[in-house]
């Protein structure tokens, strides 16, 4: 019995000790805005039930004490784990209006002083009308002998931008915003704009989110975001983002005809639904200036940063090396095509590898794009990888810029060569017929019989002669055609054209079938991309629309087969990242590419 006792003690001491050993932390936690005159809650929380002394508060000369400390703590045992938090909160008060930092608080837990976050309260004045709800002038509705009013100043949505005015692909931020005196219940058939002309990405708002207090015309009013997301326009011109709107349901407080005492002890409320809409916006792209735009620029537009390291400068041949170049920072990292590194003849080169890390935020997409260009050197020397350079135009100094990566020099030693065996026969000898050099003439009886012919001097000793021989001639004429053919690199990349696209074709129905949007398109790009890259013998890296157009031109491709293929080009990079695409438009635009590589395959001239 006592051994079972001294058991249970050493496991709730393990206990008290693992719950000890966890990292402590000290959370400072108040509303960021408050309202002159109304009571709010500091609280300070320690994710450990262990004592904890001389808490040292900031200073609080902006606000008025009302009551305080209050300590309240909490314990729990789950699935083995102990866990205890206790909190220290304060009532105060705001004493003036502004905006006021509160300062990091410390405490003594366990021997050692944690010092807290800061905060930054901001203090609203009082509202003009504190009885939000009374205000009459606007709809009033009636149930019994109840009556409710609100007015258009009460509850209102309203969509809010950075900006009105922005480049050509420059990135912009749309909240839509619900402002509100009475409560707010819900909220139901919420519509968006389809947002023409702009290329969209959603801002995923926290699941957590808090209703904040915001001042506008005079009044205090509860704030919630209802939808964020970043536009990026995609032509020049003047657009107007359509309204949205909503129902909401909301809670209004009653006023009485007839009051009886009870009036006086208790309110009385009513929930009502109101459809808001939020106005539309108009929005102005203004083009990318053409004076001192870069021949490198293809359409980035933000402010970004380039990085590039190889992994060695030393190798031996048949030994792969690999160039990483990073893009970092915030606009349009999504259409940021892929930098055309060039790796010297004597190197076998692979399609590189390109990983996006990437997020919105409320100035563009903001985060990496990584390119690894993996090659393989078949001969020995010394070679030099080129720079190569990347252009965008920088929103904030109104300018285009160019970055570009280092020159890489690069050794390559001979790699060990093939072993081969080599047998010798020269300590053969032939076989020697010893003392038996004199032989006797045979006196006995006899008979002469023909001697038969030797196979050398048979007809199937020279038909089996001649067939390998022949057979060899004709192999060495076949694949002597196998290798020049071969050697022509245009014409073994001209008959592999089809192929490569039918595959990729192949890919993109997959995608298609699965309503994979964004992985359609790209499907359907590279088909087109690659298949002109292979049929006119030009890296895809070279490859762009203009040069693509005048090569067409020079095959004798009819124009209107081009302008198809034009088109079909700008379908895809605009509806990449379109807002919303239908099946019956992906299952057009499968038909449409495999309709125009088909005409292609019979139109180019080889």
């Amino acid at each position: 019995m006592k051994k079972y006792i001294l058991f249970l003690v050493a496991l709730l001491i393990l206990g008290v000790v693992r719950g000890n050993a966890q990292k402590i932390t000290f959370v400072a936690k108040a509303p960021p805005t408050v309202i002159l005159g109304t009571p709010f809650q500091l609280s300070y929380v320690i994710n450990t039930a262990a004592d904890a002394d001389e808490l040292r508060l900031p200073d609080l000369s902006n606000f008025e004490t009302l009551a305080g400390p209050y300590t309240s703590s909490s314990q729990q045992i789950i699935n083995g784990q102990y866990s205890g938090s206790m909190t220290i909160t304060y009532t105060l008060q705001a004493r003036k209006l502004g905006t006021f930092s509160v300062g990091p608080a410390s405490i003594m837990i366990s021997r050692q002083r944690h010092v807290s976050n800061g905060l930054t309260i901001r203090v609203l004045p009082q509202d003009k009308n504190s009885k939000n709800n009374r205000r009459g002038g606007g709809e009033s509705q009636n149930e019994g002998s109840s009556q409710v009013s609100i007015s258009s100043g009460d509850v209102f949505m309203k969509a809010n931008v950075t900006k009105t005015r922005v480049y050509e692909q420059e990135a912009f931020l749309v909240t839509y915003k619900l402002y509100s005196l009475p409560d707010v219940l819900g909220v139901e058939n919420f519509k968006l704009p389809e947002f023409k002309g702009f290329v969209m990405q959603k801002i995923d708002l926290p699941t957590d989110q808090r209703p904040q207090l915001e001042r506008y015309n005079g009044h205090n009013y509860t704030t919630f975001v209802l939808y964020q997301v970043l536009l990026f326009p995609q032509r020049p011109g003047t657009y107007d983002i359509e309204k949205a709107s909503g129902t909401f349901g909301l809670r209004l407080r009653s006023q009485r005809k007839v009051r009886s005492i009870f009036d006086d002890f208790f309110d009385t409320y009513q929930d009502v639904k109101r459809t808001l809409v939020a106005p539309s916006i108009r929005i102005n792209v203004t083009p990318l200036p053409t004076a001192g735009k870069p021949a490198t620029f293809s359409g980035a537009v933000g402010n970004f940063h380039m990085s590039a390291q190889v992994d060695k400068n030393t190798m031996k041949t048949n030994e792969p090396v690999t160039v990483r170049v990073t893009i970092s920072g915030t606009g349009n990292l999504k259409l940021i095509n892929t930098l055309p590194l060039k790796f010297p003849a004597d190197f076998e080169a692979y399609e590189p590898k390109v990983d996006n890390n990437y997020r919105p935020s409320a100035s563009g997409v903001t985060g990496t794009k990584t390119m690894e260009f993996l090659a393989i050197p078949r001969q020995p020397g010394d070679f030099v990888i080129s720079p190569v350079s990347f252009s965008y135009f920088d929103v904030s100094t109104h300018s285009y810029k160019t970055i570009s990566t280092p020159e890489y020099k690069l050794h390559v030693d001979k790699g060990s060569g093939s072993s081969s065996t080599v047998v010798d026969n020269t300590q053969k000898e032939n076989i020697k017929v010893l003392n038996k050099d004199i032989r006797y003439i045979n006196t006995d009886n006899f008979t002469v019989s023909k001697q038969p012919e030797f196979f050398v001097k048979t007809y199937w000793f020279w038909l089996l002669y001649l067939i390998p021989l022949l057979l060899a001639i004709v192999l060495y004429f076949l694949f002597r055609k196998q290798a020049l053919d071969n050697a022509n690199m245009a014409l073994v990349r001209n008959r592999k054209a089809n192929k490569m696209a039918l595959k990729r074709l192949k890919l993109a129905s997959i995608h298609l079938k699965e309503q994979k949007k964004e992985q359609f398109y790209d499907e359907i790009l590279k088909a087109c991309w690659g298949y002109l890259s292979y049929k006119l013998n030009i890296p895809v890296a070279d490859l762009t629309k203009e040069k693509m157009q005048s090569e067409l031109v020079l095959h004798a491709v009819d124009e209107s087969l081009i302008n198809r293929y034009m088109d079909l080009l700008n379908t895809c990079e605009f509806a990449r990242y379109a807002p919303v695409t239908s099946t019956d438009e992906l299952d057009t635009v499968f038909v449409e590419a495999v309709a125009v590589i088909e005409a292609l395959e019979g139109s180019i001239k080889k």
